[in-house]
């Protein structure tokens, strides 16, 4: 049976001071560091999931301003289309403004150049009219001559007045 000898005890003794002594010199210093390590990995969790979410944030800063980039091109895009067109249009109206002032003044020099072949032709007339007036004074014709002078002055007069006008 079991006997209760000295030895036990001081066996018993020792396993309890083993025990005290480990646990103050070798598991109190090992659960300080592996606390310490926990907390240490809780910590490097943490900042990591602060990162991830500034790194959230960041990339949707990001995409708002590469959206807005997109919208701001688009509108550089739209005024670019808008001026182009204005500066057309200007050209344009600038063009027939020039292609009125030609067609006016082809108007002008036309009526102007009417005007000279009218005066050219009055011109002839006045020396038309001088000659028959000398023909008549010169001559002396009866009525029926007068008459044939008179109608040859006019059909001649019609023609470079027809001619003047045309």
């Amino acid at each position: 049976m079991l006997r209760l000898d000295m030895n036990l005890v001081w066996n018993i003794v020792n396993l309890i001071v083993l025990y005290l002594l480990l646990k103050h010199f070798l598991i109190q210093p090992v659960m300080g560091i592996m606390n310490k390590r926990q907390a240490m990995i809780e910590n490097s969790i943490s900042n990591a999931r602060t990162s991830e979410e500034q790194a959230a944030v960041i990339k949707k800063q990001y995409e708002e301003k590469l959206a807005a980039s997109a919208e701001e091109g688009s509108k550089i895009v739209e005024e670019a289309k808008a001026q182009a067109k204005a500066q057309y249009e200007r050209i344009l109206k600038s063009a027939d403004e020039d292609a009125g002032r030609v067609v006016e003044d082809a108007h002008k020099k036309a009526e102007a150049d009417q005007e000279k072949a009218l005066r050219e032709a009055k011109a002839q007339i006045a020396g038309l009219v001088i000659a028959a007036a000398a023909k008549v004074v010169n001559q002396e014709a009866s009525a029926l001559s007068d008459q044939a002078l008179y109608d040859s002055f006019l059909a001649e007069a019609g023609d470079s007045h027809d001619a003047g006008s045309n």
